[in-house]
Formats: C-alpha cells, sequence, structure tokens
C-alpha cells in the first residue's frame, strides 16, 4: 500500500534565538581553567568547539561536518573558496549553563534559549538528537558565513530563510558526504525539525501566511518555531523553483541594503501576482519529497468560450484549462478518461492502481479519494486563487463561482507521488 497523506506527529524543539549581526572577535578562552570546569576543546579546519558533553561520534565529528559545510556554502553563494582557507568559527556547545556561566563564557545578553550567533561566535545548547544538533550548528554557521563574506545577512525572513535551508542537510553513514539544502523526502531524515508539519498545521488551521506576511518576519525579537517553518518554506519556494530560483539567488549581493524587500519585489515584479498565487498552491500541498519541476504551475489566462474541452496530464500539479469562467455563470463539468495514480510493490513486481476522475476510494489524500479531479479559480487580482481550498469535480459537476476567474485543474495526489503517475484525462466544460 503507498502512503499519499501525512498521519505523523513531530515533535519541535523549541525556536532558535536570533542572530545578532556585530562583528565581534572570538573571546580569550582559558583553556587550561575550561579543562579543569570539564569544557573540552577539539578543532577542525574551520571550527573550534568547546564543549562540556562526553565524548561521542556524533558530538566530536562535529568540526568535520562544519568543514565540509564551508566549501558547500561558498559554491552557493558564490564565495572564492581560496578566501574562505583562514576563515574559523568558534563555538560553544552546552550542555550544562552554569558551567559556562562560571567561566563567562555565555554570550552578552545571555537570552540563548537554543542557538546564538555574533561575528565569529556561535553558542548552541545541546539537543536530544544527532540531526538537530547538526541542524543548529549549521543554522548558526550559516549566518556566521553570510556576515563574513557577504557583510549581512538581510531581513529576518531572508536571514532566517536562509539559515535554515542551507541547514537542512543529509550526511551519509556511510561515506560521510554532506549535502545541503536538501528536501527531506520522509520526517525521519530531519528528526525533530519539523517545518513541513508546522506549515500544514498552520494551513488546515486555516493560519497560513500569505508571501507578503512571511517578509514581514522581524527576527530582532525572539521568534517562534513556526515562524521559522514559514522562513524556511519561503526560501525554499523561491530557490527550488524553476522561474524564480536564479533570481532568487541574485539577491544576496543586496543583504547589506535596507530596503532589501522593496528590492526583492522589484526583483518579482513582472510575475508577482502568479507568485502569490503559487505561494498559496505550494503551502496547501507542501509534503516530504515535494516535487517543484512537476509542481510548477504554468500560468495561462483562459479565455471565454461556450464550449471547451482540454486534457489534464496527471503527473503534474496545477494546469490551466484555457477556459475563463464568469462570475454567476453556471458551468457544467465533465471529465472521462483512464490513467494510472500510482504504483505497489507485489511479490511479482510493481502493480500499477488504474483510476478514473472520481479517484480511488481505498485511498485518501487531503480528505479524497487518491486521484479524484480537482479544481480551483484563479482571478485577475493578487490573492484571490482558490487553490488552497479546490473543488472537487470527479467525474462531473456544476459550478458557479463567486469570482471570475481561469479554470485550473490536477488530479488529487501527494505533491511528491506525481513521479508514478501516467497518462491524461478529458474535461468537457461547457455553460
Amino acid at each position: 500500500m503507498i502512503a499519499s497523506g501525512l498521519g505523523i506527529s513531530v515533535l519541535c524543539v523549541a525556536p532558535l534565538s536570533q542572530p545578532l549581526r556585530a562583528q565581534t572577535s572570538s573571546a580569550n578562552v582559558d583553556d587550561s581553567r575550561a579543562a579543569v570546569a570539564g569544557i573540552r576543546k577539539f578543532s577542525g579546519q574551520h571550527l573550534v568547539l568547546y564543549t562540556d558533553l562526553p565524548a561521542s561520534a556524533a558530538v566530536d565529528s562535529l568540526p568535520a561536518v562544519f568543514d565540509k559545510a564551508v566549501p558547500l556554502w561558498a559554491a552557493y553563494f558564490g564565495i572564492d573558496r581560496a578566501k574562505t582557507a583562514d576563515w574559523r568559527v568558534q563555538a560553544y556547545l552546552i550542555g550544562d549553563r552554569a558551567t559556562f556561566e562560571a567561566l563567562g563564557l555565555m554570550p552578552a545578553d545571555n537570552a540563548l534559549l537554543h542557538g546564538y550567533a555574533t561575528g565569529s561566535d556561535i553558542w548552541l545548547f545541546n539537543q536530544p538528537t544527532d540531526y538537530y544538533r547538526r541542524h543548529l550548528v549549521l543554522h548558526e554557521g550559516t549566518h556566521a558565513f553570510m556576515t563574513k563574506f557577504l557583510g549581512g545577512c538581510g531581513p529576518g525572513w531572508y536571514s532566517e530563510g536562509m539559515a535554515e535551508l542551507l541547514a537542512t542537510h543529509w550526511l551519509d553513514p556511510r561515506s560521510g558526504e554532506l549535502a545541503l539544502n536538501v528536501m527531506p523526502r520522509d520526517r525521519r531524515e530531519v528528526p525533530m525539525l519539523g517545518r513541513i508539519k508546522l506549515v500544514r498545521d498552520a494551513v488546515a488551521a486555516n493560519r497560513a501566511l500569505g508571501f507578503p506576511a512571511v517578509m514581514k518576519i522581524d527576527n530582532r525579537k525572539q521568534l517562534s518555531n513556526e515562524a521559522y517553518a514559514w522562513c524556511w518554506a519561503a526560501a525554499k519556494f523561491l530557490d527550488s523553483h524553476p522561474r524564480y530560483r536564479e533570481r532568487f539567488r541574485a539577491v544576496q549581493k543586496h543583504v547589506q541594503d535596507p530596503k532589501f524587500n522593496d528590492l526583492v519585489r522589484r526583483e518579482f515584479a513582472d510575475d508577482w501576482v502568479e507568485l502569490l498565487a503559487e505561494w498559496q498552491a505550494y503551502v496547501a500541498s507542501l509534503d516530504h519529497g515535494y516535487d517543484f519541476e512537476r509542481m510548477a504551475i504554468r500560468f495561462e489566462r483562459g479565455t471565454l468560450s461556450r464550449k471547451r474541452e482540454v486534457t489534464v496530464a496527471v503527473d503534474k500539479g496545477w494546469q490551466s484549462s484555457g477556459v475563463w469562467l464568469q462570475a454567476g455563470t453556471t458551468y457544467r463539468i465533465a471529465a472521462r478518461g483512464r490513467y494510472q495514480i500510482a504504483t505497489e510493490e507485489m511479490a511479482g513486481g510493481e502493480t500499477a492502481w488504474p483510476c478514473e476522475p472520481s479517484g480511488v476510494t481505498i485511498e485518501y489524500h487531503d480528505g479524497r479519494p487518491l486521484g479524484m479531479l480537482l479544481g480551483a479559480i484563479v482571478p485577475e487580482a493578487a490573492g484571490g486563487a482558490t487553490f488552497a481550498k479546490p473543488l472537487a469535480i470527479g467525474l462531473g459537476c456544476e459550478i458557479t463561482p463567486e469570482v471570475s476567474g481561469t479554470l485550473y485543474l490536477r488530479v488529487n495526489d501527494s505533491a511528491a507521488r506525481l513521479g508514478d503517475n501516467r497518462g491524461t484525462l478529458t474535461i468537457r466544460i461547457a455553460d
């Protein structure tokens, strides 16, 4: 049986504290005094780590992980690796706050909750999972890298979004190879992270943030876990979308500009309305393994038509029908076709799941039969798209839209599981 829904519970830790951006020098640590207090010191090329945690493979490998991240950060931000050769960060991984306080090794305002960065110093409280401990090191390391080599980190949403983007990682347990900026395929790959679940829960509770609201997130005050989730979701959306990623990666050169958000708006001005509509579709269907290429929407304004037949591919997300629906007019929509909606591993190999526009009722996704034909209306104005609350069309229905707009169509399936779908269906639209 395949799994199309989430159906999960994820434990999320308390939020990361906001990083300060002041360029300060690392504190002078009396290594002998620290050792007497039970604080170990060990180093890599780029990270000097002080910790009171007992020796373990996961903890003691953190400098090596950090060293592997530096060339990946340099490649992402277009920094000459030679310029990073002598860069070092001093980190304090804390099990018992009192031990570090007694030695004067806590940050000046001592407001540390889980992670904190200022200049080339970072502080981190220990975490219950090896993954999230590394994530925290990489998150604060990203802040430190951007501060050093870009001169700043930009406004809150971008600063925290980039740190979350480049801290979400995969460490190969056999080869030790590190990959940053990954899209988690499963919650078990990122234990205790929970960013996807937080966004999905907010959408379900009607607390979804529009993209402009995410851009207002201010990390000069303590942020919630949910705020970090939205920052990550925004950065991941723009960085992974085939139409937006090039422009998004270019805005890094403006991180020191106090009008950064205005510059972003101008960069995306030509398709800002489409971006806002697609953001709505994205957060409504966000899932582990989200397929950005297949889910990217090609926007096409519809035209008035008395009668139209359109074809919908079942291995892609929302697709324009090319038909403009007038508010207050009743339309009859009928669908036909037989297609593959999934595959299942059987003793003799893979077995295809056949499907028709009404969907298959032995498997549900987001509360509706898997494979059911869905519809949404995209008006001219920003923010009016109905991707978050799609219409169940199935084999057919009548609709009388409240607002005029283009009809978009897709089959009901996880945004991570479109790759095993095959075929098309045909839709007839008439008033």
